[in-house]
């Protein structure tokens, strides 16, 4: 044969049938494994922000209201990692790292933390006047 075919010295490998579904059984055991590590972040749209006081606690919170788009992204986020801390982050910087307890199906996410009244109103003004970003993903330990 010429130098672009095979020939006896270079046979196509041939493999057994069980062989190639072990094969497949590792590349999808691989591909399970790995899809936590392939969750990408979501980034949530505002609708508006407010500094609430849980009437229970007396605990100030961040309270953000979600466009449609947000709350369809919270959704499907939540739907898919329960049982998973994710790091909500604002301009990067996480703000609070909670176990998703079940889907997040609502117009609005509450998050909490050891913020000031007036940390809590700053962050509140920027995702109301769209000069802030809030970011949701898998906790770095996870990853």
């Amino acid at each position: 044969m010429g130098s672009h075919g095979r020939d006896a010295e270079h046979p196509i490998p041939r493999y057994h049938p069980r062989m190639l579904r072990h094969i497949l059984i590792i590349a999808l055991a691989l591909l399970i494994c790995l899809t936590p590590a392939l969750a990408k972040p979501i980034r949530l749209m505002v609708e508006f922000a407010k500094v609430v006081t849980d009437p229970l606690s007396g605990f100030d919170n961040l309270q953000i209201e979600l466009t449609p788009a947000g709350q369809q992204a919270i959704a499907e986020f939540t739907t898919e990692h329960v049982g998973k801390t994710v790091d909500v982050s604002i301009d990067g910087k996480i703000i609070n790292s909670p176990m998703i307890q079940s889907p997040i199906l609502g117009t609005s996410i509450m998050l909490s933390g050891p913020y000031s009244v007036h940390e809590l109103q700053v962050m509140a003004n920027r995702l109301t006047d769209k000069t802030s970003t809030v970011e949701v993903d898998l906790a770095k330990k996870q990853r």
